[in-house]
C-alpha cells in the first residue's frame, strides 16, 4: 500500500498509517530529511498524544502521554548494534505498547511481534511516497 503526500497533506497521511497498520509498533524508514519526525508528530497527534512531541536522537527513547496508553518514541540512528540489548528496546516491544521506531534496520530482524514498516521516500517537488508494509 502506499500514497502520496506533501506537508499540506500530511494529516492524511498520518491517517493512512492508522487505518492500514494491524500493529501498535511502527517502523520508521528514510533518508534524512525524508520528514519522518515531521510525520510522526502529527501521528501522534492523531493517537492522541497530549505531550509535546520531538526528535528522541540525543535522549533515543522518549515517552508521551495520550489519552489512552503512553506512546514510547524511539531513534536508533546514533545506537550501534552491540548496545541494542544493554537499552532493553525489545521490552518496549512486549505487551500493548504503541511504539514508533526511526532507524530501525539494526533490530527489525530481531523483532518477534507484528509491525508495520512505514517507508518514506522524498521525490521531487517537495512530494513524498509514503509505503507500508505490515509483518505478519
Amino acid at each position: 500500500m502506499e500514497i502520496e503526500y506533501d506537508l499540506s497533506s500530511i494529516k492524511m497521511a498520518s491517517e493512512f498509517i492508522l487505518k492500514n497498520s494491524t500493529s501498535n509498533t511502527f517502523l520508521f524508514s528514510g533518508i534524512i530529511g525524508a520528514g519522518k519526525t515531521t510525520l510522526i508528530k502529527q501521528l501522534c497527534k492523531d493517537m492522541g498524544v497530549i505531550d509535546n512531541v520531538n526528535s528522541p536522537t540525543y535522549s533515543i527513547i522518549n515517552e508521551y502521554l495520550s489519552k489512552d496508553k503512553p506512546v514510547f518514541h524511539m531513534d536508533l540512528f546514533r545506537v550501534k548494534k552491540e548496545e541494542v540489548n544493554d537499552l532493553g528496546l525489545f521490552e518496549y516491544l512486549t505487551g500493548l505498547n504503541k511504539v514508533i521506531i526511526e532507524w530501525p534496520e539494526i533490530i527489525i530482524n530481531q523483532i518477534s511481534k507484528d509491525y508495520c514498516h512505514i517507508k518514506i521516500e522524498y521525490n521531487n517537488d517537495n512530494m513524498r511516497t509514503l509505503k507500508i508494509n505490515n509483518s505478519i
